[in-house]
């Protein structure tokens, strides 16, 4: 089976999915305001709750892919932001 569709999207969402974390998190260290519109709670939830467990799943199947020695379609910038924005979610986690 060619999972090498399934990992392009996967990888696609992480990327929004790490978009909304950045801007949630720069929300949240600028303003200091409450989070009170629904609408922005479903951004920070899509942020700050499953962004890093999508980035987490991303990582793992990319880096088992890249060890089976399977083909990769993915960008290399799509790869390098999301294995950075892990880095970064890891960092703030202990902030």
């Amino acid at each position: 089976m060619n999972n090498t569709p399934r990992l392009a999207f996967m990888a696609r969402l992480t990327v929004l999915y790490n978009a909304f974390y950045l801007v949630t998190t720069a929300f949240l260290f600028f303003t200091r305001h409450e989070i009170s519109d629904n609408s922005t709670k479903y951004i920070t939830v899509l942020g700050l709750e499953i962004a890093p467990f999508v980035n987490l799943l991303f990582v793992s199947w990319f880096l088992f892919n890249l060890v089976a020695k399977k083909s990769n379609t993915i960008p290399k910038w799509q790869t390098i932001f999301n294995f950075l924005m892990l880095l970064v979610q890891a960092v703030l986690l202990f902030i």
